[in-house]
């Protein structure tokens, strides 16, 4: 009743001495509702809802986390921690910040599809990145290019890299594989 101060007499809810709840409403006619129930930013979220800035309207519960060095999505977490603790961060271009081994700075290896350096290639694709053996002369002649180009230029691509394709392994090719190759179908030949 309005005599004993009840501030909204036609909502039971609101009475001298109730709890604040998060409703933005005055709840205990104190004369307003509780300090963590306002929406200062205006972006639908009060701070009892877990608005981690009520001063910045693009930080609350479930946006989206951009590269700004704001906890935007409310998580705990700015933008700029480096999960997995490879030295890089989602805004450095780290394209998997759960998994040390996946980074910017990172080799491409051959392991079943992932994207380890984050240039957007995988395995096969990326045979650039893949590690050198330093050894790329699989032609028999002697420069390190194609079969029966004696000039000295190198023409490979500067990787044995080999990876697992669906059909199974690949095998690399190696001098003694083409020699034998040669010679069998040198073999065929002469027979004819």
């Amino acid at each position: 009743t309005p005599c004993h101060a009840d501030c909204d007499h036609e909502d039971d809810a609101n009475y001298p001495g109730n709890t604040e709840a998060c409703d933005g409403m005055d709840n205990d006619c104190d004369g307003a509702p509780g300090a963590d129930e306002l929406d200062a930013d205006a972006d639908g979220f009060m701070e009892c809802e877990g608005d981690c800035d009520d001063g910045d309207a693009a930080a609350y519960p479930g946006a989206d986390e951009v590269c700004d060095g704001v906890d935007n999505d409310c998580d705990g977490n700015a933008d700029n921690v480096d999960e997995d603790g490879d030295g890089f961060t989602g805004c450095d271009d780290d394209c998997d910040d759960g998994d040390a081994d996946v980074n910017p700075d990172a080799d491409e290896v051959c392991d079943e599809g992932i994207d380890n350096d984050c240039d957007e290639l995988v395995d096969e694709d990326d045979l650039d990145d893949c590690e050198s053996t330093g050894d790329d002369d699989t032609t028999g002649d002697d420069d390190d290019d194609t079969p029966g180009d004696d000039d000295d230029d190198d023409d490979s691509s500067g990787t044995d890299c080999q990876c697992e394709s669906n059909q199974g392994e690949t095998t690399p090719v190696t001098p003694a594989l083409l020699l034998s190759a040669a010679m069998a179908v040198l073999a065929i030949r002469r027979r004819r």
